[in-house]
């Protein structure tokens, strides 16, 4: 502004007191968000620390549970077993990811983005539901048993699934899309002149593979490497329901839900939820250290978007497509054998059901439908309280220079390292007594908000990142206000980004269940937690079946509104910024 009313006195002072309106309204509402986080985060963890060193014997405070903890060899044991899981599952997942990121990263072959969607299902699946699959098809009287019997091949029923060796499987193949997508991230964003020069200097095949192409993926696989590693430290359900009870997280849920009368059991267990948080959280922060420490950049012609392209030979391309195919099969057994199972009452001792009944689905619909509505308006609640928070959040980190929004932006994301299990447990002990929020509803939403909130943040910072500053800087020189720059500048072209991390979030939070087991009350169950209980009460396995295909049908149609808003499953879910 050059003048005041007309006259040749300069306004220097209102541009500055406009300034420092706006510096006041970021600072404030930074101040709000900064409260949320420390009300629903930062406190209740905290408390699951400070209780964790509550001496129960003598009233009074040390480090004597977690030197009981490492003196007592039953909790030593579960600890290094969790290690040696982890290792195994990171293991095996590595193996099998190596060569399938290779075919997709590398091999131009028709329907790879199908096999690219099919192979990247088990991301968004529960884990849960893969588990009551491949026990119906591969368990000692399960369909893969029965048919080699039946043809003659063996005469006792072979343990496919029960033990280390049944768990490692399972958790391997839910966790293989974190090391297919990193690893094929960096194939793709490695500059063709390096593998070009390897051949030229006589290395070619594997040798190339393992010299040079491997090594410049390490940032990009290390990224999704520790959070397979971490996986065995937060699935306390999958080894429960295999009979494997020897592990941190397993042995944390039984102590704390089942053992509360005894004292010493109980503060053992939550012992064990902040070793096992402490774990994840050192992997977590070490592996961001590592990967912003090892960037390869190339100072040749670069890449394309589509990264280098090899025609394999016929030979090659057979075994990519058989390789692809048995991946493909065994993510597809989960959804196949469930709809079966839900859609019959009696399959026992046959390899497939010969009866066939909607009775499983009348009882989810009629009897138990509060199962249903609780799972959607938790989830829709803990929703509206993440785009509340969200959009807010991704602003002042991105479009502000306040001083706390890389703060603000760590701890949120530092959520994705904390076990669901430790956040339950940390409300549980903090909104229970003196703030008793834990005695009402709204204690489930606000958890699944907390526990799932990066997923959110994570789309609308990469959608504000993609968004020209110019375009909002020309409406408030225009004399707009913030607010209705937002609300019709800036909201309309993030919209498609938004929607997608509405989704996404309300996919996570639909299938939690290790926040929520430690949370609900009578009223509050969810299907998850419906899927938990009819399992563990040894009620018809086709009740529980059928909860699962349901959560797989949602959860299928929420990736196709997904996929028509941001071009693919991958995409959606794996963009630019996302985690």
């Amino acid at each position: 502004r050059l003048s005041r009313k007309g006259t040749g006195e300069a306004s220097f002072p209102e541009g500055k007191t406009e300034g420092n309106r706006m510096t006041r309204a970021n600072l404030s509402l930074t101040t709000f968000l900064w409260m949320i986080i420390v009300f629903l985060v930062v406190y209740p963890l905290s408390i699951l620390v400070v209780e964790s060193f509550k001496i129960v014997d003598t009233g009074g405070w040390g480090i004597g549970n977690y030197i009981g903890f490492f003196k007592d060899t039953y909790y030593l044991k579960t600890f290094l077993n969790t290690m040696a899981l982890s290792g195994l599952v990171l293991m095996t997942s590595t193996v099998f990811g190596i060569p399938l990121a290779y075919i997709l990263a590398r091999y131009r072959q028709k329907g790879k983005t199908v096999f690219t969607a099919l192979i990247l299902l088990p991301i968004v699946l529960p884990a849960y539901a893969g588990v009551f699959a491949f026990i119906i098809f591969f368990g000692k009287f399960g369909t893969l048993n029965l048919l080699l019997m039946e043809w003659g091949l063996i005469e006792d029923p072979i343990n496919f699934i029960y033990g280390i060796h049944g768990l490692v499987f399972i958790q391997a193949l839910h966790m293989l899309p974190f090391i297919v997508l990193s690893l094929s991230a960096g194939i793709t964003n490695i500059d063709p002149s390096f593998e070009e020069a390897a051949e030229v200097e006589g290395a070619s095949g594997l040798r190339r593979l393992v010299t040079v192409t491997l090594p410049l993926c390490t940032p990009s696989y290390l990224a999704g490497a520790v959070i397979v590693f971490l996986w065995p430290f937060t699935d306390w359900l999958t080894p429960l329901i295999l009979g494997q009870v020897d592990y941190l997280p397993s042995v944390s849920y039984i102590n704390i839900a089942y053992h509360f009368t005894d004292q010493h059991r109980k503060y053992m267990g939550i012992v064990a939820v902040v070793i096992a948080s402490l774990v994840c959280i050192s992997l977590f922060l070490l592996a961001r250290w590592w990967v912003e420490r090892k960037k390869y950049t190339g100072l040749s012609k670069g890449t394309t978007s589509e990264g280098r392209v090899i025609e394999p030979g016929v030979l090659i391309k057979t075994g990519s497509y058989l390789y692809m195919l048995f991946i493909a099969a065994l993510v597809l057994l989960i959804p196949i054998v469930l709809g079966l199972s839900a859609f019959s009452r009696r399959w026992v001792f046959e390899p497939f059901p010969t009866y066939w009944t909607l009775e499983n689905f009348r009882v989810i619909l009629l009897e138990t439908p509060r199962l249903i509505q609780n799972s959607f308006v938790f989830s829709a609640v803990a929703l509206c309280f993440g785009i509340l928070f969200g959009l807010p959040a991704a602003y002042i980190i991105v479009r502000t220079r306040m001083p706390t929004r890389n703060a603000l932006d760590f701890v949120i994301t530092l959520m994705l390292a904390f076990p669901g299990m430790a956040v339950g447990v940390s409300y549980l002990l903090a909104f229970w007594n003196g703030i008793p929020l834990a005695t009402h509803w709204i204690i489930m939403p606000l958890a699944l908000f907390a526990r799932r909130l990066p997923y959110f943040l994570r789309m609308a910072h990469s959608s504000y990142l993609q968004l020209d500053s110019s375009l909002e800087e020309a409406s408030e020189v225009s004399g707009v206000g913030k607010f209705k720059t937002f609300l019709y500048i800036s909201l309309p072209l993030l919209l498609k980004g938004v929607l997608v991390g509405v989704v996404m979030f309300f996919i996570m939070a639909f299938q939690e269940i290790s926040t929520a087991i430690f949370l609900y009350r009578g009223g509050w169950e969810t299907l998850p937690i419906g899927i938990y209980l009819n399992w563990h009460r040894g009620m018809e396995f086709g009740i529980a079946a059928a909860m699962a295909f349901l959560m797989i049908v949602i959860t299928f149609i929420l990736l196709l509104i997904i996929s028509r808003l941001a071009g693919g499953i991958l995409k959606a879910a794996w963009g630019p910024g996302g985690t």
